[in-house]
């Protein structure tokens, strides 16, 4: 009998619920993981159950029970944040793994990289490319020959068009909308609701229909 992939999620909150139910979903088709728990850096989380798997502490502590070699996800929708968790679980010698809902519909030639989760009910659209460690979040759309770049983040609801380019590190809101072949730049955000008719650039906040920029982040904190 083939062994089980150990699956740590790393961080316990929603998003982290999120992933076992997906994970639970794959199982469902062919039992793959074995999810031995949560790591997260609230040291009041530790000890407690959520939907229905334990919080086993940081990262590190986890690493000193685990006898076996661990899968990892990063549940964190802070980009920047999930950047840093990532590079922490390397370190310990943890592999990303991947999980996409079962309910996904996916086109043929498309990519998808390792850490990468992708949620309920969305869709990836021939030669679309999906960097590593994305969040795609339920009922997204990713339009054909679309690039998402590592650390992405797509929030529940939103259509990006074809030959789309989202960069590092950047955010789009719920229910956002980038038109065909637009560009969102590293660690930008586009808000909720809102539609990128023109590029997006580095670091910038944009907002509305059309999304006009609101602010710009200063380089060294993306």
């Amino acid at each position: 009998m083939k062994k089980k992939d150990l699956l740590v999620i790393i961080g316990a909150g929603g998003f982290g619920q999120e992933i076992v139910w997906a994970a639970n979903n794959m199982n469902g088709l062919r039992d793959r993981f074995q999810v031995i728990g949560y790591c997260d850096d609230d040291s009041a989380k530790k000890g407690a159950e959520v939907y229905g798997t334990k919080v086993l502490g940081t990262p590190e502590e986890a690493a000193k029970s685990l006898q076996a070699k661990a899968y990892f996800l990063c549940a964190i929708g802070d980009n920047a944040v999930r950047i840093n968790a990532a590079k922490r679980a390397l370190a310990l010698g943890w592999e990303p793994t991947t999980i996409i809902d079962p309910s996904v519909i996916r086109a043929e030639f498309i990519c998808v990289g390792a850490g990468t989760y992708i949620g309920a009910g969305s869709i990836l659209s021939p030669y679309a490319q999906i960097g590593q460690h994305v969040i795609i979040n339920h009922h997204c759309s990713i339009g054909h020959d679309s690039r998402l770049e590592d650390f992405v983040q797509v929030s529940p609801g939103c259509r990006i068009s074809g030959s789309c380019r989202i960069k590092t590190g950047a955010t789009l809101g719920s229910n956002a909308v980038v038109a065909p072949g637009r560009m969102i730049g590293r660690m930008a955000t586009l808000g909720a609701c809102s539609f990128a008719v023109t590029d997006i650039g580095d670091n910038i906040t944009a907002i509305g229909n059309p999304a006009r920029a609101i602010m710009q982040r200063r380089p060294e904190q993306a």
